[in-house]
């Protein structure tokens, strides 16, 4: 395959092109972003890869894109990258025919996710290095992560249900599937660097709704749901894919998930994390007994004078604390601004780029897509 002549430096023109992206990706002092493309992208291939869209394409597509590309070199490039987790792929139908698709992958939920069961030492400490020197500060406490809160069982106070698409246990009852669970990546990062979790029986705790990618084991939906009991009793929070109808669910312990760590030091966790619900005491009821104190992944509840105090601008609705709460002294509110949840991945993603780039930027994009261009 004949290559366009290449940047001064493709490894900064393919940070800069992922920085375009809806989740930022941003360039630091120490460089060690494109110390994390190196892990992932041999020259030639980051090359190819600044002819990705933000969105899957057909090989055809973006064959057009590269000047004398052979369309079956091109694939094989591709593919490959996509067996290392350097970016998306996925299928689309075209006319009758199901059609292969390959695109950019951001960071999160992208790249790093995708190296489960072959993450290196040296890949996670340079992501926690990138964390550290920036990374974290441009996805924390964004308008629309991709990333929510909803509670662990779906029964709010007075007797009122959440709604159908906070309510994950009946989403899952109703899902045609199929269903499957991955190893998490977070968990298995910090074995890496010596720090293992403590909290969590197992790292098969990821969830993957409506299909089953190659790392993946897939079970039943009883199976699922066994899943679920077995993160509630050990005190996890249940963070879907911030759509109405997610593809996937992360159960997630405070000691290893980056987002909950990265909230819980945060004044307000709140503010980072979306969750139409909080946690509310009945004074009445409390007797001080603390379980709900150690039970909570954010710090949010105190005790005084025998009574549980909630911090609102603390509590993230995951409800582990109304579960095992002795007396039943603890229910879920709805908050009176509870955000809107996107109704798809699309969506969601379009309010992202609004959210960074603005509307113009978004008109921009369907023209784009339009004539057939990169997005």
């Amino acid at each position: 395959m004949r290559h366009s002549n290449p940047p001064t430096d493709v490894y900064r023109a393919l940070q800069e092109r992922i920085d375009e992206l809806p989740v930022p990706y941003p360039s630091t002092e120490s460089g060690v972003e494109i110390k994390l493309l190196k892990a992932l992208f041999e020259e030639h291939e980051a090359e190819l890869a600044l002819h990705l869209s933000a969105i899957g394409e057909p090989v055809s597509v973006i064959a057009r894109r590269v000047p004398g590309g052979d369309p079956v070199e091109i694939e094989s490039t591709l593919a490959a990258l996509a067996r290392k987790g350097a970016i998306n792929t996925g299928v689309t139908r075209v006319g009758k025919e199901r059609v292969r698709t390959y695109g950019l992958a951001p960071l999160v939920v992208g790249m790093f996710e995708f190296q489960v069961d072959r993450l290196t030492p040296e890949f996670v400490h340079d992501f926690h290095d990138y964390l550290d020197d920036g990374f974290r500060k441009s996805i924390v406490g964004v308008q629309t992560p991709q990333m929510r809160t909803v509670p662990v069982r779906a029964q709010l106070s007075a007797g009122r249900s959440v709604s159908l698409y906070d309510d994950i246990r009946s989403y899952l009852s109703s899902h045609p599937g199929p269903f499957s669970v991955i190893n998490c990546v977070c968990r298995q990062s910090a074995e890496l660097i010596g720090e293992p979790c403590t909290t969590s029986s197992t790292h098969e705790t990821c969830l993957m709704i409506g299909h089953t990618p190659p790392h993946g084991r897939e079970v039943t939906r009883e199976e699922l749901l066994a899943i679920l009991d077995r993160s509630e009793r050990e005190g996890q929070v249940l963070q879907p894919q911030n759509t109405r109808r997610p593809a996937f669910i992360c159960c997630c312990c405070r000691d290893c998930c980056e987002l909950l760590r990265n909230a819980r030091k945060l004044p307000r966790p709140a503010d980072a994390i979306p969750s139409a619900h909080r946690a509310a005491v009945a004074p009445s009821i409390c007797t001080g007994c603390r379980v709900c104190v150690k039970r909570c992944p954010m710090d949010a509840i105190t005790v005084e004078n025998r009574i549980a105090v909630i911090d609102e601008a603390r509590c993230i609705g995951c409800a582990l604390c109304t579960t095992t709460c002795p007396v039943n002294a603890i229910s879920l509110v709805r908050r009176r601004r509870a955000p809107r949840t996107p109704r798809t991945a699309v969506s969601m993603y379009l309010r992202m780029y609004r959210d960074r780039w603005g509307f113009r930027k978004i008109a921009s994009l369907a023209v784009r897509k339009l004539i057939g261009r990169k997005i």
